[in-house]
């Protein structure tokens, strides 16, 4: 149909079900289907006899038209029996029920993620805290290393004599 929205001319305009704006033959026409002209383009328009009284846009020209009711006939000729009604809230029930049920699947699954997040949140946070105690420990490891290092190479530098220096060659007589 249209982005327009549809504006009855009073709340019992509305169509039992959608209403159709597409291009027919006229041999394609059915007989209880409302046919006029757009007031803007003068384009042949059908629709089914449910859209009385709504605004469609054109399909030629996009301007808004409103449907006009036959003449002879109200507004209220066109609105659903009892039987029709009772149907369409039978469905209604219907469709509202399998809502309920996937709005309850879906909040289940919301409230499964949640856990997963805090789960992962914690667990996060946990192994932050083993990384840094690991820094930690590393850092100080590396410090006590550097120092036993340093302690051994004082201690083999008392323990062990350093090496002679060679004597210089005597040098041979000159003749």
């Amino acid at each position: 149909m249209s982005d327009l929205p549809e504006t009855p001319v009073s709340e019992q305009a509305r169509p039992a079900g959608p209403v159709s704006s597409r291009e027919l033959d006229p041999e394609e026409i059915p007989s209880t289907d409302i046919v006029f002209e757009c007031p803007h383009c003068a384009k042949s328009l059908s629709i089914d006899q449910r859209g009385a009284g709504l605004v469609i846009r054109c399909t030629q020209c996009g301007e808004p038209v409103t449907v006009p009711i036959p003449e002879g006939m109200a507004i209220e000729d066109f609105d659903a029996t009892p039987e029709e009604l009772s149907a369409q809230l039978l469905n209604t029930r219907q469709t509202l029920s399998r809502a309920q049920r996937r709005i309850a699947e879906l909040e289940a699954e919301v409230a499964a993620f949640a856990a997963f997040r805090e789960e992962t949140k914690r667990a996060r946070t946990a192994a932050e805290e083993a990384v840094s105690s690991l820094r930690l420990a590393l850092a100080r490891t590396l410090r006590e290393q550097e120092a036993a290092f340093a302690s051994a190479k004082e201690a083999l530098a008392l323990a062990v004599p350093p090496p002679p220096v060679p004597e210089k060659a005597a040098e041979p007589a000159k003749a």
